[in-house]
């Protein structure tokens, strides 16, 4: 498990995502790469419905041409709530972990020095809510 707090104090300088495409509905965030200073880091979650912060760039997005999908690797999006504190410094960042499985890494929340971001793991799923001080 990474330790989260060697990226406190660094300034966030970019933010990347992958979206997943699938004919006319609406791209899906599947993960997001967070540049910062000197390191970059994908937030995602995994199989096991964990969250998982690791040391990793972003790679070349790609078709599934059986089902139909896409996915896009680009600049995050406004509606990305890690967008808004592009050019800030992460102060903090912690863990939280499932109720019924304490052991389950499902929560990081990254605080930067406007506000906060909550990344979840949620069923397969990646949530990202924002809040503002």
């Amino acid at each position: 498990m990474m330790d989260l707090s060697a990226l406190e104090g660094l300034c966030l300088t970019a933010v990347t995502a992958a979206l997943f495409i699938h004919e006319s509905d609406a791209p899906e965030l599947l993960h997001v790469w967070l540049h910062l200073e000197t390191t970059t880091v994908v937030v995602r979650d995994t199989t096991d419905w964990a969250l998982h912060i690791v040391p990793d760039e972003p790679g070349d997005g790609y078709t599934m041409e059986e089902l139909g999908s896409r996915v896009d690797i680009v600049p995050a999006p406004a509606e990305v709530p890690f967008v808004r504190h592009v050019g800030e410094r992460l102060v903090q960042v912690s863990r939280g972990f499932d109720p019924e499985d304490p052991a389950q890494w499902v929560e990081a929340e990254f605080v930067f020095e406007t506000g906060r971001v909550i990344a979840r793991a949620f069923g397969g799923d990646l949530r990202l809510s924002h809040a503002f001080w």
